[in-house]
């Protein structure tokens, strides 16, 4: 791994994600954590979260259906009392409705696209004394995403370990290399097939939100229009 300027570099290694039939133990250097004898085991025991944390795990693969139709009973019993099941239901559908939050063709989990849909929900978690984190841990066998939902005054202290909130999860893989970028940086990738049509009409989400916060989008747009039309080959439509 080599770090340049901020960005990650890194072989490329295949992600593989763990089926969930698949009864395979996945091991690596973190381990558990001791201290939590009270809490709730998660990512096949691999994790363990406090006491005042309740956990949904997620498949890694077409999950969506079983997000929206089942609610582990931890869930349930934390934001019940807090009246917060309502908006819960709210979240879930919208994740469910929202097709970019998964692939088309595999229905793998597209992180990012995940927490912009909880962070439209999260300030009325807050409101609740709920705090939700979406959490990915991975090792060389593979893969596990949980939702985490935190009393935060039960859980006073605790910091999610694994909140994928936490980086910027922007990578792209060149022919030799895995480029990862931190936060701060939002990375639009120009396709070599059907390139101008991608670009033209699809906005990465980080890229998408830095430009509403600096109020950036027209100038995006003209700056769109003008690569299009001058950065194209007039007999290949390929990038020049």
């Amino acid at each position: 791994m080599t770090i340049t300027d901020g960005v990650v570099i890194e072989k490329i290694e295949d992600e593989v994600y763990v089926d969930e039939n698949d009864d395979t133990e996945t091991t690596d250097g973190a381990g558990t954590q001791p201290d939590f004898n009270d809490g709730t085991e998660v990512a096949d025991g691999k994790h363990v979260v406090p006491k005042g944390v309740a956990v949904e795990e997620l498949k890694n693969y077409r999950g969506h259906k079983e997000l929206r139709n089942k609610t582990p009973e931890g869930v349930v019993e934390m934001l019940q009392p807090k009246y917060l099941m309502g908006v819960y239901d709210k979240f879930v559908q919208s994740v469910y409705d929202e097709k970019t939050t998964r692939s088309t063709f595999t229905g793998k989990w597209k992180d990012m696209e995940f927490v912009s849909i909880l962070d439209a929900f999260r300030d009325d978690f807050a409101d609740k004394g709920v705090k939700v984190a979406l959490c990915k841990r991975s090792s060389g066998n593979g893969s596990y995403r949980w939702l985490e939902f935190i009393d935060v005054e039960e859980a006073a202290g605790y910091v999610p370990q694994y909140d994928v909130s936490n980086r910027s999860g922007q990578v792209i893989k060149t022919v030799y290399t895995r480029l990862k970028f931190p936060d701060g940086v939002a990375v639009e990738e120009l396709k070599e097939w059907n390139g101008r049509k991608k670009l033209k009409e699809r906005i990465p989400i980080r890229v998408e939100k830095m430009l509403d916060k600096y109020d950036l989008r027209k100038e995006y747009d003209q700056m769109v229009d003008h690569v299009i039309e001058a950065g194209v080959s007039s007999v290949f439509k390929s990038w020049s």
